[in-house]
């Protein structure tokens, strides 16, 4: 021990102390000491400078150690209190640790009392570091206790692992309308119907979750009053560190207003569909939610293909920076919005247009604007004059490109944002987690060091992230160069390149015959890399794995193909794989961060060409991109 200790002595024999004083310097020990011998020096030294330990003598005349004991219990409670005395009989010796003493020493064995002072402050501060760590967790769960009850647009509750509610926030007692006391205890069960409860889905719910990490589902729930509303549900299980489980934690959506506004729509979708103007029903997040037959022909798209997707995949980033971005979030804040503006539809080519943006408004917030696009042209007509129509052409190259520029500038600044605004705090969180775990990790339980991290591994999925949406911003930026290519080359280029992620595993690999290609060959490496590796992981559950690749060559492009006998995916979702972000699999089964398809459809988009998908669950998927063949000379 290098720090001084602070030694207080209970004791009316000085030769005692000389005694103690020699044992404690034989013992190794750097300390200091102070002797008293009355109650009112003993009150007035802890009072003044707490002692690192206190000796008191069992048998002083004129001061009863156990009141030493008493007050140094009341003042000083986690200072050692050990006896130092002549003799002991058992039953004192019992009365003694029954009175709350740390220890006691016999005079004729003072060579047991530098053992004694170190294990005592060993224990003095092992109880001090616990208390330190309970009050950090209470506070920390008190926090975490005042941000989820304070939470009112989503329903958070937990359940212990037999489903029944262990806790109960604010926003869940004001969609089902339970107070705490009514509904703490009870089965999960109680918040559905009486024929869904009969039919054990809440308890299929929580198997599923607890055997695949997570449980989703939209459906009708009960409130206290007998009323339902349509909800939707996400159940997480919770589990310890040694992946005991623990509970459930739930988390519950009311999306009634979306759903009657959805079935609004289809009630009225017969006759939108007749109609010759545009319709089309887009979400707060610019996703569309519906459209009518005439839009979908205006694009040239199946409704499977819009539905989901932003407004900017479908017109492009170029033509929603300038024409509809702006109209679309006046009409978010509650704005009712009309202009006229030309727009080139795939199928109609480029003609006049009165566009009108209606919000539709749920408990004072839009949630959803309905867009009519209605065709003005033939009321305005264009100019005859050669002169003026070019002048007119001439105006709008101009503006577009300005704008275009400025679209550029815009995208420059983002990027910067990201590249560094963004990587800063989470380098302070890194640092700072790392910085906790060597300061505090030896004083910290199972459940404090898994937060933390919890926390560190969140802060680096987040700077992956980063780096995978700067590379996707920035690829359309990247030179493109396309030349003739041997796509069979590249291939087994590429096949090689993944020759770690192949290792060990029994694959079939079925190459047919590729053709020649017109296309950049840093770009399509990359895509084809993504696609490969993609292909390699979603069929590693597989005893053998089957990737077959061809492709075919046309009198307007080359359509290739890579072939799997992987885990497959829901073909209803298939308007998602080429999103950014979007996971049709469960992160804990397939690793991957959701952009590796986004790139390629990015790069093949770059081409001039398509990209798109078949499949089904458990039975393989394909992936296809086609590429325009180069203009004959």
């Amino acid at each position: 021990m290098n720090k001084v200790l602070r030694v207080l002595i209970i004791e009316d024999v000085l030769a005692d102390v000389v005694l103690i004083n020699s044992e404690l310097r034989r013992g190794g020990l750097s300390f200091r000491s102070k002797r008293v011998e009355s109650k009112e020096a003993f009150l007035e030294e802890i009072q003044q400078e707490t002692p690192d330990v206190i000796l008191a003598d069992h048998g002083l005349p004129t001061f009863d150690s156990f009141t030493a004991l008493t007050i140094a219990q009341k003042e000083c409670p986690s200072v050692p209190f050990i006896f130092v005395t002549g003799a002991l009989g058992e039953e004192m010796a019992i009365e003694t640790m029954k009175s709350g003493a740390t220890d006691y020493v016999l005079k004729n064995h003072l060579q047991n009392l530098v053992p004694a002072i170190k294990r005592a402050l060993r224990q003095a501060e092992e109880r001090t570091k616990l208390r330190e760590t309970e009050r950090a967790l209470r506070a920390s769960e008190e926090h975490f206790r005042m941000l989820v009850e304070g939470v009112r647009d989503y329903a958070i509750f937990m359940l212990d692992t037999q489903g029944r509610i262990t806790c109960w926030n604010a926003g869940a007692e004001w969609m089902e309308n339970y107070r705490a006391d009514e509904i703490l205890g009870r089965p999960f069960s109680h918040l559905y119907s009486d024929s869904e409860a009969a039919s054990k889905q809440p308890e299929q719910a929580l198997r599923v979750a607890t055997a695949q990490g997570r449980f989703e589902e939209e459906g009708w729930r009960v409130r206290k009053s007998g009323g339902r509303f349509w909800a939707k549900t996400v159940i997480t299980p919770l589990r310890s560190e040694e992946r005991k489980l623990r509970g459930f934690a739930v988390v519950m959506q009311d999306l009634t207003q979306q759903r009657q506004l959805e079935e609004n729509w289809k009630r009225y979708e017969a006759i939108v569909n007749t109609a010759k103007d545009l319709f089309s029903l887009i979400d707060a997040e610019g996703r569309y939610v519906a459209v009518n037959e005439a839009y979908c022909r205006a694009h040239r798209k199946t409704r499977q293909e819009i539905i989901g997707k932003s407004v900017a995949e479908i017109w492009g980033e170029q033509v929603f920076h300038q024409a509809i971005r702006e109209p679309l979030q006046r009409s978010l804040r509650g704005e009712e919005v009309r202009y006229q503006a030309r727009f080139a539809f795939p199928a109609l080519g480029e003609r006049l247009y009165e566009v009108s943006y209606y919000p539709y408004t749920q408990e004072e917030a839009v949630m959803h604007v309905i867009v009519v696009t209605h065709d003005i042209t033939e009321l305005h007509p264009p100019p005859r004059s050669a002169e003026l129509e070019n002048d007119s052409l001439e105006q709008r190259v101009a503006r577009r490109t300005e704008e275009l520029r400025a679209a550029y500038q815009e995208m420059e600044t983002l990027c910067y944002s990201i590249s560094h605004d963004l990587r800063a705090p989470l380098r302070h969180i890194d640092g700072f987690v790392e910085l906790l775990q060597q300061e505090v990790a030896d004083h910290l339980n199972a459940d404090c060091s898994s937060y933390l991290r919890t926390i560190a591994e969140s802060a680096q999925q987040m700077g992956k992230l980063i780096d995978e949406l700067l590379a996707f911003a920035t690829m359309g930026r990247a030179e493109f160069r396309p030349l003739q290519l041997d796509l069979g080359e590249l291939f087994n280029s590429v096949r090689e390149e993944l020759n770690d992620q192949a290792a060990g595993r029994d694959i079939e690999w079925i190459i047919r015959e590729l053709p020649v290609v017109f296309a950049d060959p840093t770009l399509l490496r990359q895509a084809l890399v993504n696609l490969l590796s993609n292909a390699l992981k979603f069929t590693r559950d597989r005893p053998q794995a089957r990737l077959e690749i061809g492709g075919t060559a046309t009198a307007e492009e080359t359509v290739v193909f890579i072939r799997d006998n992987g885990v497959g995916f829901d073909v209803k979702y298939a308007h998602k794989l080429f999103g950014v972000f979007q996971k049709l699999h469960s992160a804990q089964r397939f690793e991957g961060l959701g952009i590796g398809l986004a790139k390629v459809h990015r790069i093949i988009q770059r081409h001039g060409g398509r990209t798109w998908a078949e499949g089904a669950e458990d039975k393989g998927a394909t992936f296809y991109f086609a590429l325009p063949n180069p203009p004959k000379a």
